[in-house]
């Protein structure tokens, strides 16, 4: 497949992989910036716990929601991650757009 393209297309090609590699990286970025998230919910509600007990309740509720919708963030992240770095389409369909 690679012996079919020219010197100059394995440039470009070259190009948007390293494209694909950078999206990646901004990707993962995201995924573990999700961690402090976390962190800084789980610390926002503990305090509030530790101020007015008796709110616990809705408080726990309020942190299991709150991690939820931070952690698909992360998922996302991690997915998209996968996909760029080992499905690349925009790969294929610059090989085929070669051709």
């Amino acid at each position: 497949m690679m012996e079919a393209l020219m010197s100059s297309q394995l440039g470009a090609l070259a190009i948007v992989i390293a494209a694909g590699q950078i999206a990646t990286a901004i990707a993962v970025m995201v995924a573990f910036s999700t961690a402090f998230g976390q962190g800084r919910i789980a610390v926002a509600a503990i305090e509030s716990i530790a101020r007015q007990p008796e709110a616990k309740g809705s408080v726990t509720t309020t942190l299991f929601i709150s991690m939820a919708f931070a952690e698909t963030g992360g998922i996302y992240g991690l997915v998209i991650a996968l996909l760029l770095l080992f499905a690349n389409p925009l790969v294929s369909q610059f090989i085929s757009y070669m051709r």
